[in-house]
């Protein structure tokens, strides 16, 4: 049963699953001052075998946060102005050091620190996918943010294409339908013909 119910979760944790053979953890409870936060995903092979983002880039261990504000910040532009923001308090740092406080909550301290004593090291990489951000933020911060602290951007529309490819090459797409994201994936783009936009 999943614990998240939003569409970008659920298509997020298709993609790690279906996709990339993923073992996740989700909805993990991080204490903060005076309440609960939680990292969205944890995603690692059982093998401990790298997988790889859209771009090529390989990963083997992850947190991973979902935000979807599409009704609201279509474009992306409030996310790239908090991004901004984000990336500011964090200066050199790995982590938004505490009491201060991120937007986007993977980048605190409490976080970090949670998924180190997870995953038993600090190595390990973060991943946000969201409906959009500004693609000028994204183009100036986000190469920045992984060469120097493994911190990766994607979007959805990223997410449906590698989904998209990847699905071409399936051998056995029937049995992706023993999930309700895998079946609607099959019943959108194998059975409705569904592409994704250029």
């Amino acid at each position: 049963m999943a614990i998240r119910s939003n569409a970008l979760s659920e298509m997020t944790r298709f993609w790690l699953q279906a996709r990339h053979g993923c073992v996740v953890s989700e909805a993990v409870p991080v204490k903060v001052p005076y309440n609960y936060s939680d990292i969205d995903f944890l995603a690692l092979r059982p093998d401990l075998t790298p997988w790889t983002l859209p771009d090529g880039t390989p990963i083997t261990r992850a947190i991973i946060e979902t935000k979807d504000e599409h009704d609201f910040d279509p474009k992306g532009k409030d996310f790239g102005r908090r991004l901004k923001e984000d990336v500011q308090a964090l200066s050199d740092a790995l982590y938004i050091s505490k009491p201060k406080l991120a937007h986007f909550s993977l980048l605190r301290q409490e976080h970090y620190e949670l998924a180190t004593r997870i995953f038993g090291t600090a190595d390990f990489d973060r991943l946000f996918i969201v409906h959009a951000l500004d693609p000028d933020v994204r183009n100036e911060i986000c190469p920045i943010l992984a060469k120097t602290k493994r911190i990766y951007w994607l979007t959805v529309h990223e997410i449906v294409t590698d989904l998209f490819q990847w699905y071409q090459r399936v051998s056995n797409r029937a049995g992706l339908r023993h999930s309700l994201m895998g079946d609607l994936w099959h019943l959108l783009v194998g059975y409705c013909g569904f592409r994704p936009s250029e």
